[in-house]
Protein backbone atom coordinates (compact mmCIF):
# COMPACT_ATOMS: atom_id res chain seq x y z
CA UNK A 1 0.00 0.00 0.00
CA UNK A 2 1.56 3.32 -1.03
CA UNK A 3 1.49 5.98 1.10
CA UNK A 4 -1.52 7.99 -0.53
CA UNK A 5 -3.60 4.80 -0.14
CA UNK A 6 -2.27 4.14 3.36
CA UNK A 7 -5.49 6.47 5.53
CA UNK A 8 -3.02 6.10 8.37
CA UNK A 9 0.16 7.84 6.79
CA UNK A 10 -2.02 10.67 5.06
CA UNK A 11 -3.48 11.60 8.63
CA UNK A 12 0.05 11.48 10.23
CA UNK A 13 1.25 13.93 7.47
CA UNK A 14 -1.79 15.86 7.99
CA UNK A 15 -1.29 16.28 11.45
CA UNK A 16 2.81 16.84 10.73
CA UNK A 17 2.34 20.08 8.49
CA UNK A 18 -0.55 21.48 10.79
CA UNK A 19 2.78 21.98 13.19
CA UNK A 20 3.67 24.09 10.96
CA UNK A 21 0.81 26.72 11.60
CA UNK A 22 -0.53 28.79 14.35
CA UNK A 23 -2.11 26.64 16.78
CA UNK A 24 -5.67 28.07 16.47
CA UNK A 25 -5.62 26.77 12.70
CA UNK A 26 -5.24 22.74 14.18
CA UNK A 27 -8.69 20.84 14.16
CA UNK A 28 -8.55 17.35 14.63
CA UNK A 29 -11.58 15.59 16.38
CA UNK A 30 -10.43 13.20 19.22
CA UNK A 31 -10.40 9.74 17.42
CA UNK A 32 -7.86 11.11 14.55
CA UNK A 33 -5.77 12.31 17.49
CA UNK A 34 -5.74 9.21 19.08
CA UNK A 35 -5.15 7.53 15.15
CA UNK A 36 -2.37 10.13 15.15
CA UNK A 37 -0.65 8.96 18.24
CA UNK A 38 -0.42 5.47 17.76
CA UNK A 39 0.96 5.41 14.51
CA UNK A 40 3.75 7.72 15.43
CA UNK A 41 4.15 5.28 18.08
CA UNK A 42 4.74 2.87 15.38
CA UNK A 43 7.17 4.59 13.69
CA UNK A 44 9.21 5.54 16.98
CA UNK A 45 8.03 9.71 16.47
CA UNK A 46 8.09 10.87 20.13
CA UNK A 47 7.94 14.61 18.70
CA UNK A 48 4.65 13.92 17.00
CA UNK A 49 3.24 11.81 19.99
CA UNK A 50 4.02 14.64 22.41
CA UNK A 51 2.63 17.13 20.27
CA UNK A 52 -0.67 15.17 19.60
CA UNK A 53 -0.96 14.70 23.61
CA UNK A 54 -0.31 18.88 23.57
CA UNK A 55 -3.12 19.46 21.13
CA UNK A 56 -5.41 17.27 22.96
CA UNK A 57 -5.29 18.34 25.89
CA UNK A 58 -6.03 21.78 24.58
CA UNK A 59 -8.67 20.76 22.17
CA UNK A 60 -10.38 17.55 24.66
CA UNK A 61 -9.06 18.08 28.25
CA UNK A 62 -11.65 15.32 29.35
CA UNK A 63 -10.43 12.10 26.79
CA UNK A 64 -10.18 9.37 28.32
CA UNK A 65 -8.40 7.74 25.24
CA UNK A 66 -5.44 10.94 25.31
CA UNK A 67 -5.13 10.41 29.04
CA UNK A 68 -4.60 6.82 28.39
CA UNK A 69 -1.92 7.57 26.24
CA UNK A 70 -0.28 10.23 28.82
CA UNK A 71 0.18 7.37 31.17
CA UNK A 72 1.38 5.29 28.49
CA UNK A 73 3.90 7.53 27.57
CA UNK A 74 5.25 8.52 30.87
CA UNK A 75 5.12 4.64 31.34
CA UNK A 76 7.12 4.27 28.52
CA UNK A 77 9.88 6.67 29.12
CA UNK A 78 12.95 5.41 31.22
CA UNK A 79 14.76 8.11 33.28
CA UNK A 80 18.47 5.69 32.86
CA UNK A 81 19.74 2.24 30.50
CA UNK A 82 16.96 0.24 32.73
CA UNK A 83 13.22 -1.00 31.81
CA UNK A 84 12.37 0.50 35.02
CA UNK A 85 9.76 3.06 34.33
CA UNK A 86 9.93 7.10 35.08
CA UNK A 87 8.24 8.28 38.27
CA UNK A 88 5.99 10.18 36.21
CA UNK A 89 3.66 7.41 35.49
CA UNK A 90 3.45 6.42 39.44
CA UNK A 91 2.55 10.25 40.01
CA UNK A 92 0.61 10.63 37.26
CA UNK A 93 -1.34 7.10 38.10
CA UNK A 94 -1.87 9.59 41.77
CA UNK A 95 -2.93 12.38 40.47
CA UNK A 96 -5.87 10.28 38.86
CA UNK A 97 -6.83 7.58 41.22
CA UNK A 98 -10.27 7.53 40.91
CA UNK A 99 -9.52 6.83 37.04
CA UNK A 100 -10.22 3.35 36.07
CA UNK A 101 -9.88 1.66 32.59
CA UNK A 102 -7.66 -1.19 31.36
CA UNK A 103 -4.74 0.45 30.81
CA UNK A 104 -4.82 3.00 33.61
CA UNK A 105 -5.77 -0.62 35.51
CA UNK A 106 -2.48 -1.58 33.89
CA UNK A 107 -0.31 1.11 34.29
CA UNK A 108 -1.25 0.64 38.01
CA UNK A 109 -0.13 -2.43 38.35
CA UNK A 110 3.35 -1.83 36.48
CA UNK A 111 4.23 0.94 38.65
CA UNK A 112 3.19 -0.73 42.16
CA UNK A 113 3.93 -4.22 41.35
CA UNK A 114 1.49 -6.54 42.99
CA UNK A 115 2.22 -9.26 45.84
CA UNK A 116 0.27 -11.67 44.47
CA UNK A 117 0.83 -11.06 40.50
CA UNK A 118 -1.15 -14.07 39.51
CA UNK A 119 -4.32 -12.94 41.51
CA UNK A 120 -4.00 -9.16 40.26
CA UNK A 121 -3.93 -10.68 36.92
CA UNK A 122 -6.70 -12.63 37.34
CA UNK A 123 -8.88 -9.70 38.56
CA UNK A 124 -7.75 -7.93 35.73
CA UNK A 125 -8.88 -10.08 33.24
CA UNK A 126 -12.44 -10.50 34.63
CA UNK A 127 -12.98 -6.76 35.55
CA UNK A 128 -13.06 -6.34 32.05
CA UNK A 129 -15.67 -7.61 29.40
CA UNK A 130 -13.33 -7.23 26.53
CA UNK A 131 -10.09 -5.60 25.76
CA UNK A 132 -8.88 -3.59 22.41
CA UNK A 133 -5.68 -3.76 20.67
CA UNK A 134 -3.31 -1.81 22.80
CA UNK A 135 -5.01 -2.76 25.74
CA UNK A 136 -4.38 -6.36 25.31
CA UNK A 137 -0.71 -5.77 23.99
CA UNK A 138 -0.22 -3.72 27.49
CA UNK A 139 -2.11 -6.98 29.48
CA UNK A 140 0.50 -9.40 28.38
CA UNK A 141 3.51 -7.39 28.81
CA UNK A 142 2.51 -6.88 32.25
CA UNK A 143 2.11 -10.24 32.63
CA UNK A 144 5.88 -11.08 31.14
CA UNK A 145 7.32 -8.13 33.45
CA UNK A 146 5.01 -9.97 36.25
CA UNK A 147 7.16 -13.10 35.53
CA UNK A 148 4.13 -15.01 34.57
CA UNK A 149 4.84 -16.34 30.74
CA UNK A 150 3.10 -19.68 31.93
CA UNK A 151 0.15 -18.39 32.92
CA UNK A 152 -0.24 -16.34 29.39
CA UNK A 153 0.41 -19.85 28.30
CA UNK A 154 -2.46 -21.43 30.40
CA UNK A 155 -4.74 -18.68 30.12
CA UNK A 156 -4.73 -18.06 25.63
CA UNK A 157 -8.08 -19.44 25.09
CA UNK A 158 -9.19 -17.55 27.64
CA UNK A 159 -7.47 -13.89 26.26
CA UNK A 160 -8.33 -14.61 22.64
CA UNK A 161 -12.06 -14.72 24.14
CA UNK A 162 -11.94 -10.95 25.41
CA UNK A 163 -10.45 -9.31 21.61
CA UNK A 164 -12.09 -9.29 18.26
CA UNK A 165 -8.22 -9.65 16.88
CA UNK A 166 -7.19 -12.76 18.01
CA UNK A 167 -3.79 -12.63 15.94
CA UNK A 168 -3.19 -9.88 18.49
CA UNK A 169 -2.62 -12.62 21.15
CA UNK A 170 -0.89 -15.28 19.12
CA UNK A 171 1.64 -12.62 18.37
CA UNK A 172 2.53 -11.64 21.45
CA UNK A 173 2.50 -14.78 22.58
CA UNK A 174 4.67 -15.96 19.93
CA UNK A 175 7.55 -13.40 20.85
CA UNK A 176 7.11 -14.10 24.72
CA UNK A 177 7.90 -17.81 23.56
CA UNK A 178 10.47 -16.93 21.60
CA UNK A 179 12.28 -14.52 24.67
CA UNK A 180 11.75 -17.81 26.70
CA UNK A 181 13.04 -20.41 24.54
CA UNK A 182 9.61 -21.81 24.19
CA UNK A 183 10.62 -23.15 20.76
CA UNK A 184 7.18 -25.57 20.22
CA UNK A 185 4.55 -22.22 21.56
CA UNK A 186 6.83 -20.33 19.21
CA UNK A 187 6.47 -22.34 16.23
CA UNK A 188 2.70 -22.94 17.24
CA UNK A 189 1.54 -19.30 17.01
CA UNK A 190 3.26 -18.89 13.95
CA UNK A 191 1.12 -21.36 12.81
CA UNK A 192 -1.88 -18.91 13.64
CA UNK A 193 -0.49 -16.41 12.16
CA UNK A 194 0.08 -18.13 8.78
CA UNK A 195 -3.33 -19.26 8.79
CA UNK A 196 -4.61 -15.91 8.91
CA UNK A 197 -1.70 -13.91 6.81
CA UNK A 198 -0.38 -17.20 4.46
CA UNK A 199 2.27 -14.22 2.65
CA UNK A 200 3.62 -12.57 5.85
CA UNK A 201 7.37 -13.44 5.23
CA UNK A 202 7.94 -12.31 8.69
CA UNK A 203 5.96 -15.13 10.52
CA UNK A 204 7.85 -17.70 8.01
CA UNK A 205 10.48 -16.59 9.14
CA UNK A 206 9.47 -16.68 13.01
CA UNK A 207 8.71 -20.19 12.23
CA UNK A 208 11.50 -21.39 10.77
CA UNK A 209 13.58 -19.91 13.46
CA UNK A 210 11.26 -21.66 16.00
CA UNK A 211 11.86 -25.17 14.15
CA UNK A 212 15.72 -24.46 13.71
CA UNK A 213 16.14 -23.95 17.23
CA UNK A 214 13.74 -26.97 18.30
CA UNK A 215 16.10 -28.78 15.63
CA UNK A 216 13.11 -30.10 13.55
CA UNK A 217 15.50 -30.69 10.54
CA UNK A 218 13.16 -31.45 7.98
CA UNK A 219 10.35 -28.79 8.96
CA UNK A 220 12.86 -25.96 9.05
CA UNK A 221 14.15 -27.38 5.98
CA UNK A 222 10.96 -26.93 4.39
CA UNK A 223 10.10 -24.03 6.35
CA UNK A 224 13.03 -21.91 4.85
CA UNK A 225 12.77 -22.96 0.68
CA UNK A 226 9.09 -21.71 1.17
CA UNK A 227 10.38 -18.08 3.62
CA UNK A 228 13.27 -18.27 0.74
CA UNK A 229 11.22 -18.51 -1.85
CA UNK A 230 8.44 -15.69 -0.63
CA UNK A 231 11.59 -12.98 0.06
CA UNK A 232 13.56 -13.46 -3.06
CA UNK A 233 13.23 -9.63 -3.61
CA UNK A 234 14.09 -8.37 -0.42
CA UNK A 235 17.52 -8.81 0.32
CA UNK A 236 17.66 -7.62 4.04
CA UNK A 237 14.74 -10.34 4.78
CA UNK A 238 17.26 -12.73 3.14
CA UNK A 239 19.86 -11.40 4.93
CA UNK A 240 17.96 -11.83 8.57
CA UNK A 241 17.01 -15.46 7.15
CA UNK A 242 20.92 -16.60 6.46
CA UNK A 243 21.76 -15.16 10.16
CA UNK A 244 19.07 -17.39 11.58
CA UNK A 245 20.36 -20.02 9.88
CA UNK A 246 24.28 -19.56 10.69
CA UNK A 247 22.56 -19.33 14.27
CA UNK A 248 20.62 -22.38 14.31
CA UNK A 249 20.59 -24.51 11.22
CA UNK A 250 24.07 -25.46 10.15
CA UNK A 251 22.08 -28.11 8.06
CA UNK A 252 21.21 -25.69 5.60
CA UNK A 253 24.75 -23.64 5.53
CA UNK A 254 24.84 -24.22 1.86
CA UNK A 255 21.58 -23.55 0.78
CA UNK A 256 22.11 -19.89 2.87
CA UNK A 257 25.60 -19.74 0.99
CA UNK A 258 23.49 -19.96 -2.30
CA UNK A 259 21.26 -17.75 -1.65
CA UNK A 260 23.36 -15.33 -0.35
CA UNK A 261 25.87 -15.37 -3.60
CA UNK A 262 22.30 -14.35 -5.82
CA UNK A 263 21.67 -11.63 -3.62
CA UNK A 264 25.49 -10.31 -4.09
CA UNK A 265 25.30 -10.33 -7.44
CA UNK A 266 22.63 -7.48 -7.66
CA UNK A 267 24.43 -6.00 -4.81
CA UNK A 268 28.07 -6.42 -5.11
CA UNK A 269 28.89 -3.46 -3.12
CA UNK A 270 27.16 -4.18 -0.19
CA UNK A 271 29.13 -5.34 2.26
CA UNK A 272 26.81 -7.12 4.70
CA UNK A 273 26.05 -9.70 2.28
CA UNK A 274 29.68 -11.38 1.72
CA UNK A 275 30.24 -10.53 5.78
CA UNK A 276 27.54 -13.58 6.05
CA UNK A 277 28.49 -15.32 4.00
CA UNK A 278 32.17 -15.71 5.29
CA UNK A 279 30.82 -16.25 8.42
CA UNK A 280 29.12 -19.41 7.22
CA UNK A 281 32.08 -20.26 5.27
CA UNK A 282 34.34 -20.04 8.93
CA UNK A 283 31.42 -22.21 10.62
CA UNK A 284 31.76 -24.84 7.89
CA UNK A 285 35.62 -25.18 8.29
CA UNK A 286 37.11 -23.80 5.31
CA UNK A 287 38.09 -20.18 7.12
CA UNK A 288 40.85 -20.54 4.12
CA UNK A 289 37.96 -19.26 1.48
CA UNK A 290 36.40 -16.96 3.62
CA UNK A 291 39.55 -14.40 4.21
CA UNK A 292 40.46 -14.70 0.57
CA UNK A 293 36.79 -13.96 -0.22
CA UNK A 294 37.61 -10.83 2.24
CA UNK A 295 40.72 -9.97 0.57
CA UNK A 296 39.58 -9.48 -2.53
CA UNK A 297 36.81 -7.10 -1.50
CA UNK A 298 39.06 -4.68 0.70
CA UNK A 299 41.22 -4.60 -2.49
CA UNK A 300 38.00 -3.98 -4.71
CA UNK A 301 37.15 -1.46 -1.69
CA UNK A 302 39.84 -0.38 0.46
CA UNK A 303 38.14 2.55 2.28
CA UNK A 304 35.37 0.53 3.73
CA UNK A 305 36.07 0.24 7.49
CA UNK A 306 34.08 -3.22 8.31
CA UNK A 307 35.74 -5.40 5.77
CA UNK A 308 38.89 -4.35 7.22
CA UNK A 309 37.56 -4.75 10.82
CA UNK A 310 36.77 -8.59 9.55
CA UNK A 311 40.17 -9.05 7.73
CA UNK A 312 42.09 -7.70 11.24
CA UNK A 313 39.80 -9.58 13.65
CA UNK A 314 41.28 -12.69 11.12
CA UNK A 315 44.57 -12.07 11.97
CA UNK A 316 46.28 -12.17 8.50
CA UNK A 317 49.70 -12.03 7.78
CA UNK A 318 49.05 -8.92 5.17
CA UNK A 319 47.58 -6.90 8.25
CA UNK A 320 49.54 -3.79 7.61
CA UNK A 321 49.67 -3.92 4.25
CA UNK A 322 45.66 -3.24 4.14
CA UNK A 323 45.93 -0.87 7.05
CA UNK A 324 48.04 1.38 4.79
CA UNK A 325 45.68 1.13 1.74
CA UNK A 326 42.77 1.68 3.80
CA UNK A 327 44.48 5.17 5.34
CA UNK A 328 45.57 6.14 1.48
CA UNK A 329 41.94 5.60 0.34
CA UNK A 330 39.82 7.27 3.02
CA UNK A 331 42.19 10.08 4.10
CA UNK A 332 42.12 9.20 7.50
CA UNK A 333 45.36 8.18 9.65
CA UNK A 334 43.42 6.03 11.98
CA UNK A 335 40.80 3.76 12.18
CA UNK A 336 36.90 4.48 13.06
CA UNK A 337 37.21 4.76 17.36
CA UNK A 338 34.67 2.16 17.89
CA UNK A 339 36.47 -0.24 15.81
CA UNK A 340 39.83 0.32 17.04
CA UNK A 341 38.73 -0.04 20.90
CA UNK A 342 36.74 -3.51 19.71
CA UNK A 343 39.41 -4.74 17.82
CA UNK A 344 42.38 -4.46 20.28
CA UNK A 345 39.96 -5.58 23.24
CA UNK A 346 39.30 -8.67 20.87
CA UNK A 347 42.41 -9.28 19.55
CA UNK A 348 44.00 -9.50 23.07
CA UNK A 349 41.79 -11.63 24.16
CA UNK A 350 41.63 -13.94 21.24
CA UNK A 351 45.53 -13.56 20.61
CA UNK A 352 45.22 -12.02 17.34
CA UNK A 353 49.16 -10.88 17.92
CA UNK A 354 49.57 -9.98 14.25
CA UNK A 355 46.51 -7.71 13.68
CA UNK A 356 47.26 -5.69 16.92
CA UNK A 357 51.09 -5.07 16.54
CA UNK A 358 49.94 -3.79 12.81
CA UNK A 359 47.32 -2.13 14.45
CA UNK A 360 49.21 -0.19 17.01
CA UNK A 361 52.05 0.41 14.97
CA UNK A 362 50.05 2.56 12.27
CA UNK A 363 46.96 3.72 14.22
CA UNK A 364 47.19 7.84 15.73
CA UNK A 365 48.16 8.70 18.00
CA UNK A 366 51.34 7.35 18.26
CA UNK A 367 52.17 7.61 21.81
CA UNK A 368 49.92 4.08 23.27
CA UNK A 369 48.03 4.77 26.31
CA UNK A 370 48.97 2.45 29.03
CA UNK A 371 46.12 -0.14 27.97
CA UNK A 372 47.07 -0.68 24.27
CA UNK A 373 51.01 -0.53 25.26
CA UNK A 374 50.14 -3.70 27.67
CA UNK A 375 48.74 -5.17 24.82
CA UNK A 376 51.75 -3.98 22.30
CA UNK A 377 53.96 -5.80 24.53
CA UNK A 378 52.27 -9.27 24.55
CA UNK A 379 51.40 -9.42 21.02
CA UNK A 380 55.26 -8.62 20.05
CA UNK A 381 56.08 -11.36 23.05
CA UNK A 382 53.79 -14.08 21.59
CA UNK A 383 55.16 -13.67 17.76
CA UNK A 384 59.02 -14.16 19.52
CA UNK A 385 59.50 -10.07 19.08
CA UNK A 386 62.08 -10.33 22.01
CA UNK A 387 64.49 -7.60 21.28
CA UNK A 388 61.26 -5.20 20.12
CA UNK A 389 59.59 -6.02 23.48
CA UNK A 390 62.67 -5.11 25.19
CA UNK A 391 63.23 -1.91 23.33
CA UNK A 392 59.85 -0.82 23.98
CA UNK A 393 59.43 -1.53 27.55
CA UNK A 394 62.61 0.65 27.55
CA UNK A 395 61.36 3.41 26.03
CA UNK A 396 58.39 3.63 27.71
CA UNK A 397 57.55 4.12 31.70
CA UNK A 398 56.67 0.82 32.63
CA UNK A 399 56.93 1.40 36.62
CA UNK A 400 53.97 3.70 35.76
CA UNK A 401 52.55 0.56 33.91
CA UNK A 402 52.66 -1.70 37.42
CA UNK A 403 51.11 1.21 39.38
CA UNK A 404 48.33 1.81 37.05
CA UNK A 405 47.83 -1.30 35.58
CA UNK A 406 48.57 -3.88 38.03
CA UNK A 407 47.29 -7.10 36.24
CA UNK A 408 48.26 -6.35 32.26
CA UNK A 409 51.48 -4.60 33.98
CA UNK A 410 52.69 -7.88 35.49
CA UNK A 411 52.47 -9.52 32.50
CA UNK A 412 54.02 -7.05 30.70
CA UNK A 413 57.09 -7.31 33.56
CA UNK A 414 57.02 -11.23 32.59
CA UNK A 415 57.26 -10.34 28.94
CA UNK A 416 60.08 -8.07 29.63
CA UNK A 417 62.08 -10.30 31.64
CA UNK A 418 61.72 -13.33 29.56
CA UNK A 419 62.54 -10.97 27.07
CA UNK A 420 66.00 -10.06 28.44
CA UNK A 421 66.65 -13.43 28.80
CA UNK A 422 66.11 -14.47 25.22
CA UNK A 423 68.47 -11.82 24.28
CA UNK A 424 71.09 -12.71 26.05
CA UNK A 425 70.75 -10.08 29.05
CA UNK A 426 70.71 -12.40 32.00
CA UNK A 427 71.90 -9.91 34.39
CA UNK A 428 69.41 -6.99 32.97
CA UNK A 429 66.82 -9.61 33.98
CA UNK A 430 67.99 -10.58 37.23
CA UNK A 431 68.43 -6.75 37.87
CA UNK A 432 64.55 -5.37 37.11
CA UNK A 433 63.65 -8.49 39.11
CA UNK A 434 65.29 -7.28 42.12
CA UNK A 435 63.65 -3.77 41.62
CA UNK A 436 60.12 -5.37 41.10
CA UNK A 437 60.28 -7.74 43.61
CA UNK A 438 59.55 -5.92 46.80
CA UNK A 439 56.08 -4.64 44.98
CA UNK A 440 55.44 -8.54 43.63
CA UNK A 441 55.48 -9.59 47.37
CA UNK A 442 53.16 -6.92 48.89
CA UNK A 443 50.57 -7.79 45.89
CA UNK A 444 51.49 -11.40 46.94
CA UNK A 445 49.85 -10.74 50.29
CA UNK A 446 47.17 -7.68 49.35
CA UNK A 447 46.24 -8.12 45.61
CA UNK A 448 43.41 -10.28 43.84
CA UNK A 449 43.41 -13.46 42.73
CA UNK A 450 44.05 -12.61 39.08
CA UNK A 451 46.63 -10.42 39.99
CA UNK A 452 48.79 -13.04 42.19
CA UNK A 453 48.46 -15.43 39.49
CA UNK A 454 50.30 -13.17 36.97
CA UNK A 455 52.62 -11.93 40.18
CA UNK A 456 53.40 -16.31 41.34
CA UNK A 457 54.52 -16.53 37.86
CA UNK A 458 57.63 -14.00 37.86
CA UNK A 459 58.16 -14.55 41.26
CA UNK A 460 58.61 -18.24 40.03
CA UNK A 461 60.51 -16.92 37.01
CA UNK A 462 62.89 -15.12 39.73
CA UNK A 463 63.40 -18.05 41.31
CA UNK A 464 64.48 -20.07 38.76
CA UNK A 465 66.81 -17.04 37.35
CA UNK A 466 68.82 -17.86 40.88
CA UNK A 467 69.10 -21.41 40.71
CA UNK A 468 70.20 -21.32 37.58
CA UNK A 469 73.02 -19.47 36.54
CA UNK A 470 73.76 -17.27 33.00
CA UNK A 471 76.25 -19.96 31.70
CA UNK A 472 73.20 -22.38 31.30
CA UNK A 473 72.42 -21.08 27.91
CA UNK A 474 70.50 -23.80 26.47
CA UNK A 475 68.28 -23.93 29.60
CA UNK A 476 67.67 -19.89 28.84
CA UNK A 477 67.10 -20.50 24.93
CA UNK A 478 64.00 -22.71 25.94
CA UNK A 479 62.44 -21.30 29.07
CA UNK A 480 59.20 -20.11 29.07
CA UNK A 481 56.43 -21.00 31.57
CA UNK A 482 53.60 -19.86 29.49
CA UNK A 483 55.11 -21.54 26.35
CA UNK A 484 54.87 -19.16 23.74
CA UNK A 485 58.74 -19.41 22.56
CA UNK A 486 57.92 -23.41 22.39
CA UNK A 487 55.00 -23.41 19.64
Amino acid sequence: MSDDENPREELYQRFRESLRRPVSERFFDEDELVEVYDYAGDLNDDYVQMEVLFCGARLYPESQALSERRALLYLDTSIDDTDAPSPAAGEYINDNIDTFSPIFDIVRLETEQPSEPQEALEFLLTQYETFNDEEMIRFCDLALDLGLYNWLKENLTRLKDKTDNKDIVHFELMNAAEENGDNDMMARMAEELIESEPFNVGYWHKLFRAQARAEKTEEARNTFDYAAALSQDDADVLLSLASDVYAFAPFLYKEAYDMLEGVREKSPDVFTFLDCQCAILIRSGMGDKAVHLLMDYATAHPNDPMVLRQLLLCNIREAGEFIDRYFAASGNSSLPADIYSELINTLTLHGGSRSLVAILERNNPPTLDENDFAAYIEALFSQHLYKRVTDEMEAYQYKALLEAMPLKGYAAAYAYIVSLLKTDRYDDARAYFRKIRPACETMMAEGPMPIRLSVRTILTLGDKMQRHPASEKLYWEFFDMLDYSKK
